[in-house]
């Protein structure tokens, strides 16, 4: 964000690298993804939500798969729950997405958002 070459583009390939799961959760978080990912929201969810919140929203189910299969691996790590509580700063721009939106749109947050309550319940 905040980039001259910052587009739908760019969020088209961070949602196919994120999907595709070959980059960990460790390795996201080192390259600052997710506070990245916050930011946009932030920012667009205000002024623009229908141009880039369906990728976002898929990046963010994403990685909190990503974060509910560490849990199950490792309970004892931290990470998990990080990621939970920083993706959870965007849940009331989900409830926005949820009354607001196109039809997809609001299929994407209503997925993220039960992506969170099956974290909760790991």
């Amino acid at each position: 964000m905040g980039h001259s070459k910052f587009n739908a583009s760019t969020l088209k390939i961070i949602r196919a690298i994120v999907a595709s799961r070959d980059i960990g959760l460790e390795e996201l978080l080192e390259m600052q993804v997710i506070e990245k990912i916050n930011s946009i929201m932030n920012e667009f969810i205000t002024t623009n939500p229908e141009w880039c919140s369906d990728h976002l929203l898929v990046i963010m189910h994403e990685i909190l798969h990503l974060a509910a299969e560490l849990k199950k691996q490792n309970a004892n790590s931290e990470i998990p729950q990080q990621v939970f509580d920083s993706l959870l700063v965007n849940f009331k721009a989900f409830c926005k997405l949820l009354s607001e939106s196109d039809v997809s749109i609001v299929e994407a947050a209503s997925y993220t958002m039960l992506a969170f309550i099956h974290f909760s319940m790991i």
